[in-house]
């Protein structure tokens, strides 16, 4: 009896409804549509299959750098800004004061004595009113009224000036007493006195002093000549007045340079204890001698 052989063939001779396709690329056989169960890596995945985090983790780092420099750009930015700001206060401010400085001096009597006080008190805030007016203050009757001098406050006018404030026949006439003026100039420095000096017609004597020479020859000029008017600096004038060299007894002006301002935009009067002390010692010494503020 002979033995029936079963028919020979592929898997796909075997009629089981399903139809099969040979994968040539990876060599096994799959289902249409099927996802191959291994293949060859992808760029973003490592070898076991798992995703690659090195390419997230950079984007990350370069965007947190780019925050930081973004950040660090704006303080910058905010930075200048703050000091164009306050550079430009400064400015407006420094404007403002060298406005108020020129034309302090045209101002009313108790303008005038209202500003110095202003200026003493913020010299010396310790101070009390009464050590403040001792030492400082003036009163608003020694401050001489030239308001109504409405002249440019420069040198060419300041013969007018001196005449407007004093008397004349005073300036034209040396004093007969030695070291006894009609009138004092008080400068911001020495090369300011000079200047105001040669502004002053050679018919009125006037007198420079200054820190040329020693302060004990300058006490034997002014003792040995008779000057009408007397051009010197706060600090040489309160040496020369603590040594006894210069009386009071004929003053009847002081004039304060204050419109002239230095280089640093400083007037006569920004030098507080110095131009306060000696402006208070005169008017305190002499019972008819004012403050006019050129």
């Amino acid at each position: 009896m002979k033995r029936k052989t079963a028919p020979q063939g592929g898997a796909d001779d075997l009629d089981d409804g399903l139809e099969y396709a040979f994968d040539e690329e990876y060599g096994f056989e799959s289902d249409d549509g099927a996802v191959p169960v291994s293949g060859p890596a992808d760029n973003d995945s490592e070898e076991d299959g798992t995703i690659n985090t090195t390419k997230t983790v950079d984007t990350q780092d370069s965007r947190k750098i780019e925050n930081s420099d973004g950040k660090k750009t704006l303080k910058i930015e905010k930075r200048q800004r703050l000091k164009e700001r306050m550079a430009l206060k400064k400015k407006r401010r420094m404007e403002t004061e060298v406005t108020v400085k020129r034309s302090i001096a045209a101002m009313e009597p108790a303008v005038i004595a209202d500003y110095i006080a202003k200026k003493a008190r913020l010299w010396h805030p310790k101070l009390s009113s009464i050590e403040l007016d001792d030492q400082y203050l003036l009163p608003q009757s020694r401050v001489c009224d030239m308001s109504f001098w409405d002249k440019d406050r420069s040198l060419p006018n300041f013969d007018n000036f001196l005449n407007s404030c004093t008397k004349p026949c005073d300036m034209g006439n040396p004093p007969e007493e030695k070291g006894a003026p009609f009138a004092i100039v008080i400068c911001i420095s020495a090369i300011r006195a000079c200047d105001v000096r040669r502004a002053i017609p050679k018919a009125i004597r006037s007198m420079k002093i200054i820190a040329k020479n020693s302060i004990s020859k300058d006490c034997q000029n002014l003792q040995s000549s008779n000057p009408a008017v007397v051009l010197t600096t706060p600090e040489r004038l309160k040496g020369i007045l603590e040594r006894g060299a210069l009386k009071l007894t004929n003053l009847e002006t002081v004039v304060v340079d204050s419109s002239f301002l230095d280089p640093k935009t400083r007037s006569v009067l920004d030098d507080v204890p110095e131009s306060l002390t000696v402006m208070k010692l005169l008017v305190t010494a002499s019972e008819k001698a004012k403050v006019a503020l050129f």
